[in-house]
């Protein structure tokens, strides 16, 4: 073999391998990562009656329950108003994962704004434009 293709083919070999062995890593990793959360025989499952049980104890409002992964999930309201979602072991109904959400500004600001008497709605509201009149031609005039 000339010099050159021996360069070459270790240039290849060189960048090939690594590739290649991360490459089977990920493939001998997928099985573990696609695994369910809940490894519960579905007879041995509590009714969802005892996850709402379980939510009106700890002072939510369900808004949501549906089953993915094997697990319970449940959307809701906190005691504080503030929204969640829970993931719950479907026999023990432990709280496996619980994620609360992030923009109570924003929900306040809307519970805020939806329990504002009318009277101050019409205060803040910006008075009609002499410009505009709903129904007619607007009255300007561009020099």
């Amino acid at each position: 073999m000339p010099p050159s293709s021996v360069l070459t083919t270790w240039r290849y070999l060189w960048f090939a391998a690594p590739v290649f062995f991360l490459s089977l890593a990920a493939l001998l990793a997928a099985p573990a990562i696609a695994g369910h959360d809940c490894d519960v025989p579905i007879a041995d499952w509590q009714p969802p009656e005892a996850v709402q049980q379980m939510a009106a104890q700890k002072g939510w409002q369900i808004e949501h329950i549906k089953i993915d992964d094997g697990c319970y999930k449940v959307r809701a309201l906190d005691a504080d108003g503030q929204r969640i979602k829970a993931k719950l072991d479907p026999q023990t109904l432990e709280i496996i994962k619980l994620k609360q959400s992030k923009h109570k500004k924003k929900q306040k600001k809307e519970h805020q704004r939806q329990h504002q008497p009318a009277s101050d709605a019409v205060q803040d509201s910006a008075p009609p434009a002499a410009i505009f009149t709903p129904g007619s031609t607007p009255r300007a005039q561009v020099e």
